[in-house]
């Protein structure tokens, strides 16, 4: 050995400046950077949550590694363990969006929803990054968005088609019957199942699979899912979501049509509990729904519509918030004026998976005796149908 005193300093540099170089490598090499900007910012009353928050994992399962503010600029700066698995953040309250953390990614989001009809998960977060299957990831998330782009489109002339139906009963007729609206949902399913199929040897496909609808095709679900696991059998997303699927297979075939409605029962406005019982011996219309959701405050004036016509025939409409802000959810029923009964949910998460919820509005018609004649994902010219053909049938 060679005492460090006989050592040339400018060598003893060298060897100091070349280590500190070795160990900053391998530190890089077991982390990566999640970066970006934020187009708009909070406004003043909701600054502290202009923040990032980042998890790790998927549904349920998933649990909080970090956070950071997003400063006046925009823009923030996150570093946390590379790992082969699934990584979500969630932006300013408003956008999320997820990532495989085995490679840098740069974040553009939107931020704060802008629009009147405000709503969560809107809009599309680009991500950037050298990762295959992040890359894969963001793709779905863009045909996710670009789906839900279009049915606001298709809505929107479905209303139209409604309110002139009088001069142009043609029009709304064909949308009804054999209009895209009627198919969009179908055809947005097969593309999914396209690009499940083409990238099932990706780690990307637990993500991808998260996003099928499984009460339209559960066969299809059923055979990807155990292919998935059989290539990644250490996979805990793959395994929490082959265990959720089997719980909502339980659940759902509770929900079946003709079925008893689960027992529930929240608070009213005024703190008293509302349970569903208390509406035996009426048609009642169960409209699950949140201050924030465009769709659902769209949704409302078309309640009213079918609450005038039928409640003197024993029709009732019960409206049950998901709000996690009580305040918010007060002041959209004082600018709402719904005449009914409104309860809200103690436990968002709890009501979403007992009743099988995986967007809003999600609606569901019960008959006199309790039992569900339909569920609806949206508000429909078919639930109306329902409705008058339960009643009519009656005299």
């Amino acid at each position: 050995m060679i005492p460090l005193k006989k050592i040339n300093p400018f060598c003893l540099s060298f060897i100091l400046f070349f280590f500190a170089s070795v160990v900053l490598q391998a530190q890089s090499e077991k982390s990566i950077a999640v970066y970006g900007h934020v187009q708009n910012l909070n406004p003043e009353i909701f600054k502290k949550y202009n923040k990032i928050w980042l998890y790790e994992g998927i549904g349920n399962q998933r649990k909080l590694i970090d956070s950071a503010v997003v400063n006046e600029q925009g823009d923030f700066r996150l570093k946390t363990n590379k790992k082969q698995t699934l990584y979500s953040l969630d932006i300013l309250k408003w956008q999320t969006a997820s990532f495989w953390a085995d490679a840098d990614v740069k974040v553009l989001a939107r931020g704060y929803d802008t629009s009147k009809f405000k709503m969560k998960n809107s809009g599309f977060v680009e991500l950037q990054s050298s990762s295959k299957a992040t890359k894969i990831i963001n793709t779905a998330d863009y045909n996710q968005y670009l789906a839900s782009e279009e049915m606001k489109i298709l809505n929107d002339e479905w209303l139209v088609a409604n309110r002139t139906a009088q001069q142009d009963s043609t029009w709304r007729k064909y949308i009804k019957s054999d209009g895209f609206i009627k198919k969009s949902g179908e055809f947005n399913r097969l593309r999914l199942e396209k690009f499940i199929e083409v990238n099932s040897d990706s780690p990307a496909i637990a993500y991808l699979l998260s996003l099928y609808p499984t009460d339209s095709d559960s066969a299809f679900f059923e055979s990807n899912i155990q292919q998935a696991l059989k290539k990644y059998p250490q996979s805990e997303n793959l395994k929490y979501l082959d265990k959720e699927y089997q719980t909502k297979k339980n659940i759902r075939n509770s929900l079946k049509n003709k079925s008893q409605i689960p027992a529930f029962a929240y608070p009213s406005p005024n703190g008293d509990v509302i349970s569903i019982e208390s509406f035996k011996g009426k048609y009642v219309l169960i409209d699950f729904w949140a201050s924030w959701c465009g769709p659902c405050r769209k949704a409302i004036p078309a309640v009213k519509e079918l609450y005038a016509k039928y409640k003197d025939k024993g029709f009732d409409v019960l409206s049950v918030s998901v709000d996690s802000n009580e305040e918010a959810w007060r002041k959209a029923m004082a600018q709402e004026n719904m005449p009914w009964p409104q309860v809200l949910s103690p436990d968002k998460e709890k009501t979403l998976k007992e009743f099988m919820i995986v967007g809003i509005p999600t609606l569901f018609l019960i008959d006199r005796e309790g039992k569900i004649i339909q569920k609806f994902t949206g508000f429909s010219e078919s639930l109306k149908d329902q409705l008058a053909k339960a009643i009519e049938s009656e005299k």
